[in-house]
């Protein structure tokens, strides 16, 4: 399998939940509108279902699915194709699904959902992003932000200090730095990663 890696220098972006809640409201904004109604949220697992979670919460859409598909190998590198490793399991036919990720990187994740789903015979598939890289396939329909950094999300925090720590060979102090916290907090995350 071939792996697909991004631009060097891979600069870090950390978000707060704080940044993550406003930019879903935004989001929501952007989907009040231009939409009446969405039927059901579908979250990509794992990074979007958060932001798909609190989507639901901010507009109202009590339906909520789970589509798991696997792509990220390690920071900046990918898989050659994104697969659905877990299928949605709710009716979508004739309704409006809005598709919640946390960033369209390469866009490949959501062009994946939206073809995947569409074979369900949904009214409308619509999708959402808290954040754009500049080089992605796919636009999202509505997103927060636009950024060509790696994003640091406060539910990936554990997995990109280990990552970055044991095999990309940065120092506690250097992931300290690159995500906005104490050493000591950093130093607890690599002892629960530790198995």
């Amino acid at each position: 399998m071939t792996t697909y890696r991004h631009p060097e220098p891979i600069k870090f972006k950390p978000v707060s939940w704080r940044e993550v809640e406003h930019h879903c409201v935004t989001i929501a904004e952007q989907v009040r509108s231009r939409i009446e109604k969405v039927d059901i949220i579908v979250g990509v697992l794992r990074g979007g279902w958060i932001p798909a979670r609190l989507l639901s919460d901010y507009l109202g859409v009590a339906t909520m699915g789970a589509l798991e598909i696997k792509f990220y190998k390690s920071i900046g590198e990918t898989a050659e194709r994104p697969v659905v490793t877990q299928p949605l399991i709710m009716d979508i036919r004739d309704k409006v699904v809005l598709v919640v990720d946390d960033v369209a990187d390469t866009g490949k994740t959501l062009n994946v959902a939206v073809n995947f789903l569409n074979h369900y015979g949904p009214k409308k598939i619509l999708t959402a992003s808290l954040y754009l890289k500049p080089w992605s396939m796919h636009r999202p329909d509505f997103y927060a932000e636009e950024t060509d950094a790696w994003i640091i999300f406060p539910w990936d925090k554990a997995e990109t200090v280990e990552e970055l720590v044991s095999r990309k060979g940065y120092s506690v102090e250097e992931v300290a730095k690159v995500t906005g916290e104490d050493i000591e907090f950093i130093k607890k995350i690599i002892k629960t990663r530790k198995t």
